[in-house]
């Protein structure tokens, strides 16, 4: 009865040989006992081994009629008679499958730095029989990477990795981590704008547009020398990255002044000029059917994006490969603190649900949890997107993208978010209070108290908060105070645990640099005395120091935090990165006197 092996096929994928070292680890971290991985040539495999993969197929421990309901990224796990098989639909599917073994043994996972993982010396597996997939076929975050050092969404959480998603930049293109807005890549104005200026798109002086002049992008989609060109070059990347499920076709981005004015691309349009998803349609599907000819099975991902795609289509549908990420985005939703049915999202709900009328197989969310402007306002978004998912779920919504996520609650909010993506009735306030209990420790009493009071000044308040415009209006000085509080009892409690100290001062940071940016002795603002205000300035920059932050925002003052530290302070610093200037350490020991620096 004893486990002893970890078993993969000769010819298993890499997902597979990592989702079998990943147990095997894990296995090892419980039981501090050393679990071989072994390669099975033969379908038989042997008692006190778990078999992963296509393995579990072959040898007959789980079957092809097994696997068939439970979609692309489901799995099915049988523990049964001194073995146990682990394998999903594809191979994603069996990683998900070993993080739920884990899970039914008592690892707990919530955060890149918080687990919970047992300790026995002897590990007794139940006999188990379980057949999961996902709610939505796509769950992924976008720059998640970029925003936050290096973190990519969690397969342990369930997301969707950015492995599995097409993206030029993997190739060696030039570029931040963009895989949304692919038109540059499908027709870059590098190779192609001397030769063929008529590729790009015509602007209202009749010009053909360059590289600087206006959102990057925007083509001619009409022009059906341009679209086979671009889709050879589709085609192309989709071979170098066949292993991956789906290839995004958009419009470049910025809003209806960029698109081409020439005749023909308007004559593709509903209203001409104006209402240009038909256009947007007729190209993507385009593409859609030259990549279904070589590689069906393919997704094709496109964008309902600003008033000029974000109406549903008249004349030309999506076709069944092709994926529609509709955008609830300023100025058609301009409220991201509540729901969609909040009186400001009025015509982006009314789109929304007219694209699920005409397209219900076809729809997809890109979704705008967070503050782009000003980075380290508290941004009240979790119940927000929480009751957006509730209409998701009901509504035939298949996948969801997250711009990037919310730098308040940050873990709180894609631990729960994964959860729905799998369980849509899940219950949010159990889950809440186990993170919190888990994340914060002795402190999660005192964070669940800010957590429920910021969402409840949202709430009571009617705080309207935009992702793409500052947001002051949260926190007010009474806020400030009333939340101060409940952050020096917070720390209080974990004076004595370094890592839920990080955790709860990483919060309390969104809110003293809110109360610091808004009220200050360069605006003449201050409702607080000099000392309160100093210690206040003190307290912000010793834990963005100890964050390493710099850039806290897309405002001029925001690109680099000495920056923001000198619009709102006479405090000047010149070293880079500024938390090694002297000046910091002088103006710590003695905030007070900050004139004087």
């Amino acid at each position: 009865d004893e486990l002893t092996t970890i078993a993969v096929s000769a010819t298993a994928s890499y997902r597979e040989k990592f989702a079998a070292e990943e147990l095997a680890s894990y296995l090892n971290k419980i039981t501090g006992k050393e679990l071989s991985v072994i390669t099975v040539d033969s379908s038989m495999v042997p008692d006190g081994t778990i078999a992963i993969g296509e393995l579990s197929v072959s040898s007959g421990m789980i079957s092809r009629e097994e696997l068939g309901p439970i979609g692309e990224d489901g799995f099915v796990i049988n523990i049964a008679d001194n073995k146990g098989a682990i394998c999903g639909w594809r191979d994603l599917g069996t990683v998900y499958g070993v993080y739920e073994l884990l899970k039914q043994v008592g690892v707990k996972f919530y955060a890149e730095d918080c687990e919970i993982i047992p300790s026995k010396s002897k590990l007794k597996i139940p006999e188990l029989h379980l057949a999961i997939k996902p709610h939505y076929d796509l769950r992924t975050i976008f720059k998640y990477d970029v925003y936050f050092k290096g973190i990519t969404p969690s397969m342990k959480l369930g997301y969707t990795p950015n492995d599995d998603m097409g993206y030029h930049g993997d190739l060696g293109a030039p570029g931040e981590r963009n895989w949304v807005h692919s038109a540059s890549f499908m027709m870059p104005y590098r190779i192609f704008g001397k030769e063929h200026p008529e590729y790009f798109a015509l602007n209202k002086s009749g010009e053909r547009v360059k590289p600087g002049e206006g959102p990057p992008g925007h083509l001619c989609l009409s022009n059906m020398e341009m679209r086979e060109t671009g889709a050879e070059r589709l085609l192309h990347l989709i071979e170098k990255q066949e292993n991956r499920t789906s290839f995004v076709v958009t419009q470049g981005d910025g809003r209806s002044n960029s698109w081409c004015q020439c005749s023909n691309c308007k004559a593709l349009d509903a209203i001409p000029g104006d209402h240009m998803t038909d256009r947007l349609m007729d190209y993507v599907n385009y593409n859609a059917r030259v990549v279904n000819e070589k590689y069906p099975g393919k997704k094709i991902l496109t964008l309902a994006y600003t008033e000029a795609t974000s109406r549903p289509p008249e004349r030309v549908m999506p076709d069944p490969n092709v994926m529609v990420m509709y955008c609830p985005y300023p100025p058609q939703t301009p409220c991201q603190s509540h729901g969609l049915d909040c009186p400001e999202n009025s015509q982006g709900f009314a789109e929304l649900q007219g694209w699920i009328e005409k397209c219900p197989e076809n729809m997809y969310i890109y979704d705008y949890p967070r503050g782009y402007r000003v980075w380290y306002e508290p941004f009240g978004s979790f119940y927000a997107m929480v009751d957006k998912m509730n209409f998701y779920a009901s509504n035939g919504i298949k996948g969801i993208v997250q711009c990037v996520v919310p730098t308040s609650f940050t873990d709180l909010f894609v631990f729960v978010q994964g959860v729905l993506f799998w369980e849509p009735d899940a219950d949010v306030e159990k889950l809440i209070d186990e993170f919190m209990d888990a994340y914060y420790g002795e402190a999660a009493p005192h964070m669940r108290e800010y957590f429920n009071f910021m969402h409840n000044e949202i709430n009571t308040r009617n705080v309207h908060q935009g992702c793409e415009s500052p947001n002051p209006d949260l926190v007010t000085a009474e806020y400030a105070d009333n939340a101060l509080v409940m952050f020096d009892k917070a720390q209080n409690a974990v004076a004595d645990d370094p890592a839920a100290l990080y955790r709860v001062e990483l919060e309390k940071f969104c809110l003293l640099f809110s109360d610091v940016n808004q009220r200050n002795t360069i605006n003449d603002e201050l409702t607080i005395s000099m000392p309160e205000h100093s210690k206040r300035l003190a307290e912000t920059v010793r834990i963005a120091r100890e964050m390493e932050v710099i850039r806290v925002g897309n405002m001029p003052n925001m690109m680099n935090f000495k920056n923001w530290l000198r619009s709102v302070s006479l405090l000047t610093l010149q070293s880079e990165p500024w938390y090694y200037d002297p000046g910091v350490d002088a103006f710590l020991n003695n905030p007070e006197n900050i004139f004087i620096y």
